[in-house]
């Protein structure tokens, strides 16, 4: 039995003679007994008895609508809540149901959906109304009416949103495709079949020609990676160039992404194409405007640097070797001056000509050739070896010796070229670099004379980095405060006295421990960092010399002075700054500069004018490693110096070697001629102390006396040496000097 068959049954009086009894129960409020699948199914249910007007509904009615109102017909509930538009539509309509029909007794259906507001808000919702309708007689009367009501809100919205899909999923401009899995298509729109130009019959049941492997792998794309994407629930976007079936290539953009299901992984996929061959024809025509040069049509600098950048991968990937050209036409600027810009840009056009037609090409390469700017061209040149990259560059320069015919002009004009290259993998470096070491190249063939050629020197060029970043690291240990000076006494050997300390530069490095001179001097004394090193180490020695001062120690302290440095033009009046911050000083005994002898004679008329303005500052000089040089008396003569220092070879080596013996006497001797003290260096043993006293020197200085050591220890280290000195020639001398 249906629903409403049961419904029927449950309202029909039992009998002809209790009907009145029957009416007055309900009339009296008694109610009706619904069944409770009416809520199990989110079913409002409301009766009217139309023969009496009354009605009755169920609590779930009145939630969606409100209680009707008592005596309320139904053609004045629908006139109350429904919504304008479907109180228009089917209130005729409903009139019709209700009015008497002839010959009609029995039962009649009506069903529409119409919508409703709710109740104490001003929301429109969808419902479903079912009426049924009970007439009487012969006249067709109606008796009973029962409305069913059920909110339908959501499945209209469901309708409306597939209805807009669908919509929008015919008529949209992209190409849409549905596909299963496996990618093969199971719906599509008009515009991707438009762009397939296919029927959607013949597309359907096929992979989508876009995401064939063949297609996406010619694109730069990994199908099978982006197949694993896909089933991890990523999306991608690519672009690929496709041929369709009538034969006309077109650039599209592609998106693929998956359908989520409510469980598992996707079932489905949706592509979407648009179509941009439009744009990307404009996009190659302006790149191909924008990487020519204008007037030669060879590519430009930027072009260049595209393709050298591929060449030097395919280098690295194929193992050959890379010439990175740099050409430079000779003397262009005055070409241009003495004939005019217009026959400049003529003979550029002809010498682009001639360069293009020099290249080499093979079955899979060719060279490369660019307008630079100017007068300059760039060539990128395949190579098995330095050997045949230099033959390549002879070529060129012989390519361009041949003169060059000019309407303009009577005869045709010679010029010449210089060509600077770099070679790869020779030169490991990325792309801008290597563009930067043939200009290099470029620079020193221009100023060596022009109309040649140079391969860039990696092996120089190397050294010239690694000395920037060791002064770098210098500059840095000067700022950090790493530099510091340890200081070696000079002593009367004969009578047991510590006259003086030379400073001497240490680099308290802090990964590599304390650091001698020969690890940075020779980078020091290449720059211009050498003259700020040398003023900071003089006046640290001022420093040290007015706190020594202060405890009651005083001594002469010498400070070596770099040649770079002496010969700076405003030496003396640094030097003079630097003393003018120490006035406690008392020059004259306690600063004493040593210069190479070496450095002393490069210029002998600068140094003594040098010396001169010094020591009228109180400061006095010392020739060091006195010896090596080339000195004349005559040249000895002009330098005002005070002392000489022989060099330390000489003083190792005269116990054994009679030359080193004579040359430390001639020394010598040489001091006591011009009136100056004498300090050997390297005193190393007590025979060579007791040598050294025999020949009448009896300054020196060395690791047998007292190797160099830090500020701290030098005043403990002086009393010591003070209060017991062991020097040679003396009656308690022990076999050596040093007392440390």
């Amino acid at each position: 039995m249906s629903f409403f068959s049961s419904a029927r049954a449950h309202y029909a009086p039992p009998h002809r003679l209790t009907r009145l009894r029957w009416g007055l129960r309900r009339l009296l409020g008694r109610g009706v007994r619904w069944p409770d699948e009416l809520e199990l199914a989110e079913l409002g249910a409301a009766r009217w008895d139309l023969r009496w007007g009354q009605v009755q509904a169920t609590p779930l009615w009145r939630s969606l609508c409100g209680a009707p109102e008592p005596f309320e017909s139904p053609q004045d509930w629908l006139e109350r809540l429904a919504h304008p538009l479907d109180r228009a539509r089917l209130r005729p309509a409903l009139d019709h149901l209700l009015s008497g029909q002839p010959g009609r007794a029995g039962v009649e259906d009506w069903h529409e959906s119409l919508r409703l507001q709710a109740p104490g808000t001003q929301e429109w919702r969808w419902f479903s109304l079912k009426l049924r309708l009970w007439r009487r007689g012969s006249a067709g009367r109606p008796r009973h009416l029962l409305a069913l009501l059920k909110d339908i809100s959501w499945r209209r919205v469901a309708q409306e949103r597939e209805r807009m899909s669908i919509t929008l999923f015919e008529h949209v401009g992209q190409g849409l495709a549905v596909l299963d899995m496996e990618q093969n298509v199971l719906d599509a729109n008009p515009a991707y079949c438009s762009l397939m130009r296919a029927d959607r019959e013949a597309l359907l049941g096929a992979m989508a020609q876009p995401l064939q492997p063949g297609v996406l792998r010619r694109a730069g794309h990994d199908p099978l990676q982006i197949r694993e994407g896909l089933a991890q629930g990523q999306s991608w976007q690519g672009h690929i160039s496709l041929q369709r079936e009538d034969g006309e290539q077109i650039s599209l953009a592609l998106s693929l992404a998956g359908i989520p299901e409510p469980e598992g992984p996707p079932r489905y996929q949706v592509l979407t194409l648009q179509d941009q061959t439009l744009q990307v024809q404009q996009q190659r025509l302006l790149d191909a405007q924008q990487s020519r040069d204008a007037l030669t049509g060879l590519p430009n600098l930027a072009e260049f640097r595209r393709r050298l950048a591929l060449a030097l991968d395919a280098s690295r990937r194929e193992g050959f070797a890379l010439c990175v050209v740099w050409l430079d036409l000779d003397r262009f600027r005055q070409i241009n001056e003495q004939y005019g810009r217009l026959l400049g840009d003529r003979l550029l056009l002809q010498v682009g000509r001639r360069l293009d037609g020099a290249l080499r090409s093979g079955r899979e390469w060719a060279d490369e050739l660019a307008h630079l700017g100017g007068d300059e061209f760039g060539l990128l040149l395949r190579c098995k070896d330095a050997a045949e990259a230099e033959l390549a560059l002879q070529r060129l320069l012989n390519v361009l010796r041949a003169p060059f015919p000019l309407a303009e002009l009577p005869e045709p004009m010679d010029i010449t070229a210089s060509l600077g290259a770099t070679l790869h993998p020779r030169d490991q470096s990325d792309a801008e670099t290597l563009l930067r070491h043939a200009a290099h190249a470029l620079y020193r063939v221009k100023r060596s004379g022009r109309n040649a050629y140079q391969l860039f020197d990696t092996e120089k060029h190397a050294r010239s980095d690694a000395q920037a970043l060791a002064l770098g690291r210098m500059q840095e240990a000067l700022d950090a405060g790493e530099l510091c000076l340890y200081y070696q006494p000079k002593v009367d050997m004969r009578r047991g006295l510590v006259l003086g300390v030379e400073a001497l530069l240490r680099w308290q490095h802090p990964e590599k421990g304390l650091l001698g001179p020969a690890h940075f001097l020779p980078v020091l004394e290449r720059t211009g960092l050498g003259v700020r090193v040398g003023d900071w180490v003089i006046e640290q020695a001022l420093k040290q010399s007015s706190l020594w001062l202060s405890q009651g120690l005083a001594l002469r302290v010498s400070v070596n002075v770099a040649a770079r440095h002496l010969q700076a033009d405003d030496f003396t009046q640094r030097l003079q700054e630097l003393l003018a911050r120490h006035p406690g000083v008392p020059l004259a005994r306690h600063l004493m500069l040593e210069v190479l002898e070496s450095a002393a004679l490069a210029d002998i008329e600068a140094t003594q004018v040098l010396i001169r303005r010094c020591r009228a500052l109180g400061v006095s000089f010392a020739l060091d490693d006195f010896g090596t040089g080339y000195s004349t008396l005559t040249y000895l003569k002009r330098l005002p110096v005070d002392a000489l220092k022989i060099d330390r070879s000489f003083i190792q080596n005269m116990l054994i070697d009679e030359q080193d013996h004579a040359l430390v006497k001639g020394v010598i001797s040489l001091a006591r001629t011009f009136d100056c003290s004498v300090v050997a260096e390297g005193v190393e043993s007590a025979a060579h102390a007791r040598a050294l006293m025999a020949l009448g020197c009896e300054l020196g200085q060395g690791n047998g006396i007292a190797p160099a050591m830090p500020a701290a220890e030098l005043a403990d280290w002086v009393a010591r040496f003070q209060a017991h000195p062991v020097l040679a020639g003396r009656q308690e001398a022990e076999t050596g000097l040093a007392i440390h």
